[in-house]
């Protein structure tokens, strides 16, 4: 019995089945004719990686071709990082750093490639660039080794980004590496094909990972420019890498998008990969793929409509077809078979699409941390809902507010379901129907939607995720599964990182024009309570505005202190303050009646330790004032008032643009509190100390 009966889904390890049974798509045809679009985008499983395979087996067999592969381990595109403190943080000065970095790099391995071969290096004028090839050869050594050995080699950590960049191709002797380079392979009349795959590995989706990543595919475009049909160099990027690239690079539209090849699988090439495999696995004579099939399939699987209910429980890749297939084979061999029916695609259908769920969360974990809290608000619900009553399914998920901080502060962003579904629509979990065609339209990898979700739209969750969900509807029927269309080439944006800008960015601009006093004090409560829900979220729960509506003493701003945050796990245990109380005044000088007023609020539950905020430009405490009443709090009633101005609130609500700085508000409280107790609240010579 074999497990994997149609090959490997890693074409690494599928080289027997690639080399005898690969589909020849479009796609494979145009990158052989032409080096036009030498950016070859691809979502994970659609085939990069054999497209590597089976063009350097193409390429090798032609006269006076090398071949150069370039596959980075994890490791080596994690160790490039810490390279990069030398061009400073800014994107655009790390991709100019990261280009010339990886031209000289793709420069010395088309240098040894010839030097190394005997009857080439003649052409190679080794005198002038010795001492580079030298560095370079070291066989033992990984490219990523090498560049950072070379660029440490040139520049000094005290020398500015700027300088540094500019410098840097002179340093490098780029021009001199170009020139030796041209005049080998012309007078060699050699050709060099350059493959570059597996960029994704050890990819981090900031500022660094992305211009690193970037920085490589300029550097291809370069050379396939520079050396015209002498160097032909191609890059495979995953779909999320290239929308991350063309969000954060300026120059996408001009430099990278004319170079773009998008591959795209559909029933008719599937289905001949698959046929193809099946052919060679039965050594089978057969010359037609629909013979081939339906020797091997039975009952509902036969002919074309039996393929596409196969497909449907698919994302169109050849990673989920042959996966389906290799499990719904092994089935049918257990019980001596070697014909496939719907049970045996049932059977491998339910772990196939678990895995499909959970590839799904670990995607788009980074672009969109609560994704797989609101996919498990669909566990058992129906495949096809309303507009309303997904809005109903998510709703509980957006009230509640004890999540990890991460996914506490994605979900505050979202204002309403209709975003929420919008987020689900982008990374291809549900699907929108388009009334003019009957069709359910998805997209996937984070990309924008092309219309508007209104309530008049109703809904599918994708068919491959319905098993792990446990949605027990029926299958799609055939007509229905032929009504799902996967869009690809739309306008490419990720909604999660628009919804957060925006929102944010609203938030700033709207305390600004907030009124002082009496007048603008309801809008500025609300507007505290938004920040306070966005800065603190998965710290702080359950936060309110006035809970306490009928009380004596009415609250402005109340929050559950869930301790599992180290400042919040500090504030409890030193004060005893399982709710926070924030008081909230909309003015610039607070008075000595505010601090007095916020003291009768603590206690209790409440603990000894309350925040006050005020509209002031910042947290420091003036001697005479506010100096003075927190001094008279602390040491005679034992309790600690803490100033927050409205730029506090400001700042760190404007560092949540950056997801990773999630954590920044809660380390500035831990910090304040510091600031507090070692300068603010000491006695020296018996003496309050100003």
């Amino acid at each position: 019995m074999k497990a994997n009966l149609l090959g490997d889904i890693r074409a690494e390890f599928d080289s027997k089945m690639l080399d005898q049974a690969f589909w020849e798509t479009a796609d494979y045809k145009t990158l052989i004719d032409s080096s036009d679009r030498c950016v070859v985008v691809g979502r994970r499983g659609t085939g990069k990686s054999a497209l590597v395979f089976k063009l350097n087996n193409y390429w090798k067999k032609q006269h006076k071709t090398k071949v150069l592969k370039i596959a980075p381990e994890e490791d080596q595109i994690i160790g490039l990082r810490d390279l990069f403190c030398f061009f400073g943080d800014q994107f655009l000065h790390i991709k100019a750093g990261s280009k010339l970095a990886w031209r000289y790099a793709l420069y010395l391995e088309i240098i040894v490639l010839l030097s190394n071969h005997y009857k080439l290096s003649k052409y190679i004028n080794k005198r002038s660039i010795s001492q580079h090839i030298l560095d370079w050869k070291d066989p033992r050594k990984n490219i990523s080794f090498k560049i950072k050995k070379k660029i440490r080699s040139i520049l000094k950590n005290n020398e500015k980004p700027q300088t540094c960049i500019s410098e840097l191709s002179d340093r490098l002797d780029l021009n001199l590496l170009e020139d030796i380079i041209s005049s080998a392979l012309k007078e060699s009349q050699t050709r060099i094909i350059l493959l570059a795959d597996r960029l994704d590995e050890g990819y981090t989706p900031d500022n660094t990972g992305i211009a690193l990543v970037d920085g490589f595919v300029q550097s291809v475009i370069d050379i396939n420019a520079k050396f015209k049909d002498k160097v032909l160099a191609f890059v495979f990027l995953r779909d999320n890498i290239y929308r991350a690239i063309a969000q954060n690079d300026q120059d996408f539209s001009r430099n990278i998008e004319g170079q773009i090849l998008r591959l795209h699988w559909d029933e008719y090439n599937l289905f001949n990969l698959v046929c193809n495999r099946l052919r060679v696995v039965f050594n089978s004579t057969k010359e037609k793929s629909l013979k081939i099939w339906n020797t091997y399939t039975a009952g509902e699987l036969q002919n074309k409509e039996g393929f596409k209910t196969t497909l449907r429980l698919t994302l169109y890749r050849p990673r989920d077809i042959l996966v389906l297939l290799n499990n719904a084979f092994y089935y049918a061999e257990k019980q001596v078979r070697n014909k496939i029916v719907l049970s045996d695609i049932e059977n491998s259908a339910k772990s196939i699409s678990e895995c499909r769920l959970n590839d799904l969360h670990k995607e788009y974990g980074s672009i969109f941390p609560s994704l797989d809290i609101f996919t498990k608000a669909f566990i058992g619900k129906n495949s096809m809902l309303t507009i309303s009553e997904a809005s109903e399914i998510l709703l509980p998920v957006l009230e509640k507010d004890n999540y990890e901080i991460k996914k506490q502060q994605d979900i505050a962003i979202i204002e309403n379901s209709i975003q929420t579904l919008q987020r689900l629509y982008s990374v291809g979990f549900i699907g929108i129907k388009d009334e003019s065609n009957s069709s359910f339209i998805f997209c996937h990898d984070g990309k924008d939607p092309s219309k508007e979700i209104s309530l008049e739209n109703k809904i599918l969750i994708h068919p491959c995720y319905w098993l792990a969900l446990n949605i027990t509807q029926q299958l799609l029927g055939i007509e229905d599964s032929e009504e799902i269309y996967d869009e690809y080439d739309i306008e490419i944006s990720s909604i999660s990182d628009e919804q957060r800008k925006k929102r944010i960015g609203s938030l700033l601009t709207e305390v600004d024009s907030i009124p002082l006093g009496s007048e603008g004090a309801h809008v500025f409560e609300d507007w505290c309570l938004s920040v306070i829900k966005l800065i603190f979220a998965g710290a702080l729960c359950n936060i309110e505005l006035h809970p306490n509506k009928n009380g004596l003493q009415q609250r402005d701003i109340v929050a559950t202190n869930l301790s599992e945050v180290p400042v919040w796990q500090r504030i409890y245990e030193d004060y005893s303050s399982r709710h926070i109380v924030f008081e909230v005044k909309n003015i610039i000088d607070l008075k000595a009646e505010d601090y007095r007023q916020i003291n009768t609020y603590l206690g209790n539950n409440y603990g000894s330790l309350g925040f006050i905020i005020s509209r002031e430009t910042d947290n420091n405490l003036r001697s005479g004032k506010d100096l003075n009443w927190t001094r008279e709090l602390y040491f005679h009633q034992k309790k600690l008032v803490v100033k927050l101005s409205v730029q506090f609130l400001k700042k760190y609500l404007s560092k949540l643009r950056s997801p990773q700085k999630h954590n920044e508000a809660n380390k500035a409280i831990n910090k304040l509190i510091d600031t507090y107790l070692k300068k603010y609240l000491i006695i020296k010579s018996g003496r309050f100390n100003d």
